[in-house]
């Protein structure tokens, strides 16, 4: 054991430096980088303070050879054969789920599209969007329903191009003649800068009106809302298509948090903030190719 500091359960466990290998108390650990090649490991790891200086001056040339971002992506095939070709789970794990899902509900959204141009984004909307938000929620209750989801976010630049994704957290209570439960895939259209500065903000807060009717694997829920942040406020389109059994209209209030732990684990630079990813000139990944594959594919078709 290197730290002096006695152990106690839960409040001042002991943790091991997975750089050295020393035992230390959670204050002598709160740091994390990632490690040479050599350990095998994409994600950031626990390091003491010690090891933390010595291994930050390295982290620029790890985070362009050894984190997850710069890794090929895992999930780059949609398989309609299997559940989760045509069924989202609602809560990703990590980033690379996150850009799977989301380029499945684009891939998914543009078959339905060309079957009705009324379930369709108008193109004017998208020639006008500064971003998009894409997740995925499940909601259930009666009366007072519960919901809870994640996704990202990506924003769009000054030249047309996209921005690298920030993955977000939905949670949210909604009140009215309702009854069922629903799973529904969100694209929502961030019509200007400043809806764009507000999910940038660590986390902001949505009160909203909706209309919602599902009936086995095809629904549609209907949805004008206003987000607010600490970096500022905007008004966003949303457009859904949802499964289950559910029908209702209720005043909805959601908190979407930035995921900060999953951003830290995908790009490995324990500086990185949303506005970075969002705003800044951050290098797109090579893991989310797919994704923006798929953003490129449907602005093409729509004449983004």
């Amino acid at each position: 054991m290197k730290c002096s500091a006695p152990f106690i359960p839960i409040t001042r466990g002991r943790h091991h430096c997975r750089f050295c290998g020393g035992i230390f108390c959670r204050t002598c650990t709160q740091g994390r980088c990632l490690l040479p090649v050599k350990f095998r490991e994409r994600n950031p790891q626990r390091v003491c303070d010690i090891c933390y200086d010595r291994l930050d001056p390295l982290q620029g040339i790890l985070i362009n050879t050894v984190s997850n971002a710069v890794q090929r992506a895992k999930h780059d095939v949609m398989d309609w054969t299997s559940a989760r070709g045509w069924l989202n789970f609602p809560v990703g794990l990590s980033m690379e789920y996150e850009i799977y899902k989301s380029t499945n509900i684009l891939r998914s959204y543009y078959q339905a599209s060309r079957l009705s141009t009324e379930m369709s984004i108008p193109p004017a909307i998208l020639n006008g969007a500064k971003g998009l938000a894409i997740l995925t929620v499940a909601k259930a209750g009666v009366l007072l329903t519960y919901k809870l989801g994640t996704g990202l976010v990506v924003a769009r630049r000054s030249d047309g191009s996209w921005s690298v994704p920030s993955a977000i957290l939905s949670i949210g209570l909604g009140w009215g003649a309702q009854i069922g439960g629903e799973l529904t895939d969100f694209i929502i259209v961030l019509h200007g800068s400043k809806s764009v500065k507000a999910f940038s903000s660590h986390m902001h807060f949505l009160l909203g009106a909706s209309l919602s009717a599902a009936v086995g694997p095809v629904g549609r829920v209907l949805e004008a809302d206003l987000r607010a942040g600490d970096r500022g406020s905007g008004m966003c389109y949303t457009y859904s298509c949802s499964k289950g059994a559910f029908v209702g209209v209720s005043l909805e209030g959601n908190v979407i948090a930035t995921r900060m732990d999953t951003n830290l684990q995908f790009y490995g630079d324990p500086y990185i903030t949303t506005t970075d990813i969002l705003i800044g000139d951050v290098e797109r990944p090579q893991a989310a190719e797919p994704l923006y594959t798929a953003l490129d594919y449907i602005c093409s078709k729509f004449r983004c």
